[in-house]
């Protein structure tokens, strides 16, 4: 078997943010699934955001319609996923959505359906409004250290803490949120402190 073949037949990874008996239904239909492994399930991105799994090869947000919901599925594209968004979104959110590269499955559809994208879809991003590009070219490109080491840090931890939480030495966390800074700076958004850090973290989705 050659690698290629491996690449192909390879599961793909599925993170989860949803709640409740839907959580329950997804995490059972990608178990079912043979081309699919789950990776990794959080009630609200935040929590995916720090999970080691992030962002896996698929990303399924069953979340509230609205802004936020815009932001964590530009972020998870942007961290290399492919976006599954399960819910009723109105039309301009689903155009918006879908510049970014996300694929929209109305809360009608059935699991099956959400698990059938997740397995299926491929990375297409439509040509968005200009305001969607100007956008993504001052979001800075996190690692996923740097991503995890922000969501953290913007939750309250000390470095001390955030170090601890990821599992890492206290150097290492500081290098991981120094180079956050600097990152935003570069792109003319201010995070020396952390109230700013806290601002980009919830313009970005990582809240």
């Amino acid at each position: 078997m050659t690698l290629t073949d491996t690449e192909v037949d390879a599961p793909r990874s599925v993170s989860i943010v949803a709640t409740g008996t839907l959580s329950a239904a997804l995490r059972e239909a990608i178990d079912a699934d043979p081309g699919l492994r789950l990776s990794a399930v959080a009630p609200r991105f935040t929590d995916l955001v720090v999970d080691a799994g992030f962002p896996g090869d698929v990303v399924v947000l069953a979340e509230e319609p609205g802004r936020a919901l815009l932001a964590h599925a530009v972020t998870a594209v942007a961290a290399g996923a492919l976006v599954v968004v399960h819910a009723d979104v109105d039309d301009e959110l689903r155009d918006r959505l879908e510049d970014s590269g996300a694929v929209v499955v109305p809360l009608a559809a059935s699991v099956a359906a959400v698990v059938a994208r997740s397995a299926t879809a491929r990375h297409t991003r439509r040509r968005g409004p200009r305001v969607v590009t100007e956008e993504a070219q001052r979001r800075p490109r996190l690692s996923p250290g740097e991503r995890r080491a922000l969501a953290h840090y913007v939750q309250g931890l000390t470095t001390v803490q955030v170090a601890a939480a990821m599992g890492v030495g206290y150097e290492t966390a500081k290098t991981f949120l120094r180079r956050v800074r600097a990152k935003y700076t570069a792109v003319d958004r201010s995070a020396g402190k952390r109230a700013q850090l806290i601002l980009r973290a919830e313009e970005d989705g990582i809240l």
